[in-house]
């Protein structure tokens, strides 16, 4: 039987807007995961339309990259199509149009209309629940160094010298150089007057992907140990719980549910700075 929400709508859009979807991984730095767009037509239907980058996404830890809301990535499919409803990824991350402080938050982001997806390209909102943003799709453009690695999009092209060019710093070079393959962008060798070939790309990101997951296995294998000792030693407490104002922290609470404030200003207003401990204390205040 045919679905009318997922079967694609024929015919030219008259409007189209387009953003790059991000994971955030702990230090920050983001990696492309897919392009959505939104599209609207003559006769009043629109589109959304979902496509993973699957030749990123494979190389993604679930650290980093656990889904998209609302799609089934396992279908494998090129692109996933919500037509003429709102999917959840959206939903859950823009105000709806009940909201009460919906025309404020409008203002801050400078629209004087309800659009709830041109509101995420220029809010970059993350949901509570994920580390998932979205940036505005721009024409493609060249890189002569990695220092805007967060801020480049599949398509554009970063320049190198060298592969090692990535970083000057050993004990970064091996994250940076998968930063800079994730990041989607063609990658020009300068000395070798070529660039990058997909097969190259693939065996690093391989390569480059076991490498980080041996080194965060071993990490957690020496702080095991680490611990272990101190415990024998009797010289091991346990982290220290971070000290939060109760006043304070149910203020923030209630602002940050509202909207009021932003996950990162919520943070930084408790002095916390990692999501999984903010979460928590929020959960202290008002149990979900």
């Amino acid at each position: 039987m045919k679905n009318e929400l997922t079967t694609p709508l024929s015919g030219t859009p008259y409007y189209v807007n387009t953003g790059i979807i991000k994971a955030i991984d702990l230090n920050g730095y983001r990696f492309s995961v897919g392009e959505i767009s939104y599209e609207r037509f003559d006769d009043q239907n629109f589109q959304y339309i979902i496509s993973p980058f699957w030749d990123l996404i494979t190389y993604l830890p679930v650290e980093i990259f656990q889904g998209i809301p609302g799609i089934n990535l396992t279908l494998k499919k090129e692109h996933y199509y919500r037509v003429n409803m709102t999917p959840a990824f959206i939903r859950i991350r823009t105000p709806s149009p009940s909201r009460e402080d919906l025309w404020d938050l409008l203002e801050e982001v400078h629209l004087d209309y309800y659009d709830r997806f041109e509101w995420l390209l220029r809010s970059e909102k993350r949901c509570g629940d994920d580390n998932l943003i979205v940036v505005r799709k721009r024409p493609p453009r060249s890189f002569d160094n990695t220092s805007d690695l967060n801020d480049i999009q599949p398509g554009d092209q970063l320049n190198l010298n060298k592969m090692y060019d990535v970083s000057t710093k050993n004990s970064e070079l091996i994250y940076s150089i998968y930063r800079a393959l994730m990041s989607g962008a063609k990658i020009y060798i300068r000395s070798e007057l070529r660039f990058l070939t997909q097969p190259e790309r693939e065996s690093m990101l391989y390569l480059l992907r076991e490498m980080l997951e041996y080194n965060d296995h071993y990490s957690v294998i020496r702080q095991k140990e680490g611990i272990r000792l101190a415990k024998a030693k009797g010289k091991y407490h346990g982290r220290k719980r971070i000290p939060v104002d109760p006043l304070l922290l149910k203020r923030t609470e209630h602002e940050f549910r509202q909207g009021q404030l932003s996950e990162k200003d919520a943070m930084n207003v408790l002095n916390i700075h990692s999501r999984s401990t903010f979460y928590r204390r929020l959960k202290e205040v008002a149990p979900v």
